[in-house]
């Protein structure tokens, strides 16, 4: 934007039809709106960050299992995600175990106390495989089982297909 004034400073100087095609551009780019309207904006809050590293730790997963190849980066985001996975979810779990579970709860987060159990068998897991152990094929069928569920309960898509972004990672 320091661009677009230097150069209307500029055209102050010279010809009136430079500096008014300058004014429209820059009009086009303050009316440039990107994200969610004003009205459907709120503030994030812990429940979404927990959300997104949860989905993000169970697409590498799915990469993982479909023998999609675990670059350095990826290794190092899948236990950074799983650690704090695997903290949030233990103390989500001990929150509904203080405070009970009321499945009729409008607020936050509002799952079965298993899905944290879930959640981290499943933290635990993509650690074991991120730090280089094979995971034998009974143990990758019940990493697939427990992703599904969790996949349900979060409403995401749970089929590979949907993450054609993967091909290029």
């Amino acid at each position: 934007m320091d661009d677009v004034k230097s150069v209307v400073d500029l055209t102050r100087k010279t010809d009136r039809p430079a500096k008014d095609t300058l004014l429209k551009k820059r009009e086009v780019f303050e009316m440039l709106r990107l994200g969610s309207k004003p009205e459907n904006m709120r503030e994030m809050e812990l429940d979404d960050i927990f959300i997104s590293r949860l989905q993000l730790l169970v697409i590498m997963t799915k990469s993982y299992l479909n023998k999609y190849p675990l670059g350095s980066y990826r290794e190092r985001s899948i236990l950074e995600n799983a650690e704090f996975v695997k903290v949030d979810a233990e103390g989500l779990a001990e929150d509904i175990a203080f405070f009970g579970w009321d499945e009729h709860s409008q607020n936050g987060l509002n799952f079965e106390p298993v899905f944290y159990q879930r959640v981290k068998l499943l933290a635990v897991m993509a650690e074991a495989f991120a730090k280089g152990h094979s995971l034998e094929a009974h143990k990758q069928e019940a990493l697939e089982k427990n992703l599904n569920t969790i996949c349900e309960a979060i409403t995401f898509s749970k089929t590979i297909s949907d993450m054609q972004f993967l091909r290029v990672a």
